[in-house]
């Protein structure tokens, strides 16, 4: 929920028009592939969020355009920003606000008054610590699902022994003679 809040004033703030829709299932679901039972075998979470949630929106009756746009949405949320400001409004919402809950408002999209209104109609509840159990739970059952990835360094340091090989090795293994 507080995703959604935050993502929609950012998105006021910038002056987005977004499917309000699309945005909230999108940013209400977006973390769904942290838990074992939306888990592929070996998909990143944001892949696996991104299935559920909009396995959820064709469900509700969603086109398949809509729920494709749900499906970006999710898979973009934690992206390069380069990459998710090109998947449209619902991205950059569920982008923004997701980064807002996690490392905290920008001052000058979120004001404090508005900051204590979300966190007091939708409160924390130990998230700082129960977020980070779910990524590192995340990373010990699929440490290499997360290559290339903002949590690429916290599955590197939870499951070492998983990460034999690197890019040079991928390189040096090449099928090329030079």
């Amino acid at each position: 929920m507080r995703t959604f809040v935050f993502g929609a004033l950012y998105a006021g703030k910038r002056g987005l028009m977004f499917d309000a829709d699309e945005a909230f299932i999108a940013a209400a679901m977006h973390d769904l592939g942290l838990l074992p039972e939306f888990a592929s075998e070996d998909a990143s979470f944001e892949i696996d969020g991104a299935n559920a949630a909009e396995k959820f929106g064709r469900s509700a009756g969603l086109s398949g355009r809509r729920a494709d746009v749900i499906w970006h949405s999710v898979e973009m949320h934690d992206g390069k920003w380069a990459l998710t400001s090109r998947q449209g409004a619902e991205a950059m919402l569920v982008s923004a606000g997701a980064a807002a809950d996690v490392d905290g408002p920008d001052d000058s999209v979120v004001d404090r008054r508005q900051m204590a209104d979300a966190v007091d109609a939708f409160p924390r509840l130990q998230f700082k610590t129960r977020f980070t159990e779910l990524l590192v739970d995340h990373c010990r059952r699929k440490p290499l699902s997360q290559r290339s990835t903002w949590l690429e360094g916290l599955c590197r340091r939870t499951s070492p022994l998983a990460w034999k090989e690197t890019v040079e090795h991928e390189i040096a293994a090449a099928p090329f003679a030079e």
